[in-house]
């Protein structure tokens, strides 16, 4: 891979060892400092196979630059689980080369992209919002009692055609 070029590897699961590493690290970052979610669960998650989730790592130079966990099929489209850019990354693009991303693996398969971000984290739901996502509904007390999550939604594909 030439340097600087950004790559995304789809898996089923990530190995443990980089799991665990990116795990650290999102376990100190908000959304999920301020839910509770502790390094070892989302490591858990992380390395779980589940039939519906695929996740894709975004690397430079083999090194993870962010995550993206998506559940698909789901409901009318698919669900970004969860959206990471790790802290060296952020402000590079990585963000939004990772939504064009996702959004071109579905384009041709599904009508909306969908995500849920934390009532409190104001930047992400800009960043959601700048790329053309929208508040559809909120869901008080999902994740975290006394916190509230924001069903956002992202036309992708326009059925009047």
């Amino acid at each position: 891979m030439s340097s600087n070029a950004l790559e995304f590897v789809a898996t089923a699961a990530l190995a443990p060892d980089q799991a665990a590493a990116i795990a650290d690290t999102l376990a100190g970052m908000d959304p999920w400092r301020t839910l509770g979610y502790s390094a070892a669960a989302l490591a858990r998650g992380l390395t779980a196979i589940h039939p519906d989730l695929t996740r894709y790592l975004a690397l430079r130079d083999d090194e993870p630059q962010g995550l993206v966990v998506v559940r698909h099929p789901w409901l009318r489209g698919p669900y970004i689980e969860l959206f990471a850019v790790l802290p060296p990354a952020q402000g590079q693009g990585v963000g939004r080369a990772a939504l064009e991303f996702i959004e071109s693996r579905y384009r041709d398969r599904s009508p909306n992209l969908w995500l849920l971000v934390s009532g409190f984290n104001a930047g992400a739901r800009c960043f959601y919002e700048k790329h053309g996502f929208r508040a559809v509904g909120v869901i008080a007390d999902l994740v975290v009692t006394g916190q509230d999550e924001v069903l956002m939604r992202k036309v992708i594909q326009r059925t009047d055609r």
